[in-house]
């Protein structure tokens, strides 16, 4: 049984009728499509996001388009735009560790404490050209050297930069995990990583160390980006004094100070030193 009053309850439909000053006997001939697109957005009041989506395809609703013929469309919604903005933003990278929750940050929209003021200025400066050498960001847990990294890597990817942005301690677990099985998959990321127009290695200092891992991916990656003057940026909890230390020694506790030594030799030429200080924010 067909209920127009009931049927203009419906704000969406509400709206669409007085946009194009629809006549009573209009719905009641296109009545079921009408309907349909009122009870499509009926399904969004009240939704919290697309995780909890009553939608048939999560995120896609129902909607009506008026040129003198009555078209249903789908549509998506806030939620659902949101998330694909957010996908094709860490797509555009050449290699991406970064959370999802961070994908709509940039230099322009993040706000930073007093204490971080500076750092953000030196990664604009980056952003903007105006420094040929990278950052060695070190700090204690959860003073926003993450953060930050994260809001200038997205600036550059929308800049269309290749960026990559490696989470150590998971890229070095990948390459561990693929000797003798995927050689290809190391030659690559090595490759990836050697040639991007800029390198985050956020949390350096937090992988466990090997021979292969020290000398055989990280030096040869490092050494490249040396030679070519390319922009490399680190985040540690280590400050570089430590970090010798930590590549100084292996898992079977094997010391070899000359290699670890030649390794951060790279990272200093690579990187300047920036100590950011402050509190946990995380535990705000």
């Amino acid at each position: 049984m067909k209920d127009l009053s009931e049927l203009k309850k419906n704000a969406y439909i509400r709206n669409f009728i007085e946009e194009n000053h629809l006549q009573d006997a209009f719905l009641d001939e296109h009545y079921s499509f009408i309907k349909r697109a009122a009870d499509s957005h009926l399904l969004c009041v009240g939704c919290e996001g697309l995780q909890n989506c009553r939608q048939l395809s999560p995120g896609e609703r129902l909607c009506l388009s008026y040129d003198g013929v009555l078209i249903e469309e789908i549509e998506l919604c806030p939620y659902c735009l949101k998330k694909k903005q957010k996908d094709n933003l860490l797509s555009r990278y050449v290699y991406c560790d970064i959370a999802k929750n961070l994908a709509d940050i940039d230099l322009n929209n993040i706000d930073y404490t007093q204490n971080q003021k500076q750092l953000y200025l030196l990664l604009s400066a980056i952003y903007l050209e105006k420094r040929d050498r990278g950052l060695y960001i070190s700090g204690d847990l959860g003073t926003g050297k993450t953060y930050l990294s994260v809001a200038l890597a997205n600036s550059l990817v929308k800049n269309n930069k290749k960026v990559a942005f490696v989470k150590v301690s998971d890229f070095f677990n990948k390459m561990r995990n693929a000797i003798g099985t995927d050689n290809e998959l190391i030659d690559k990321d090595i490759n990836i990583l050697k040639k991007a127009d800029y390198v985050f290695f956020d949390d350096i200092g937090s992988e466990s160390v090997s021979e292969f891992i020290r000398d055989d991916i990280l030096f040869r990656i490092l050494d490249y980006r040396m030679d070519n003057r390319l922009m490399t940026i680190f985040t540690s909890n280590l400050n570089k004094e430590d970090l010798l230390k930590h590549y100084q020694y292996d898992r079977k506790e094997k010391s070899n100070l000359m290699n670890a030594t030649r390794l951060m030799e790279r990272i200093d030429i690579l990187s300047e030193d920036y100590v950011l200080t402050g509190e946990n924010l995380r535990r705000k």
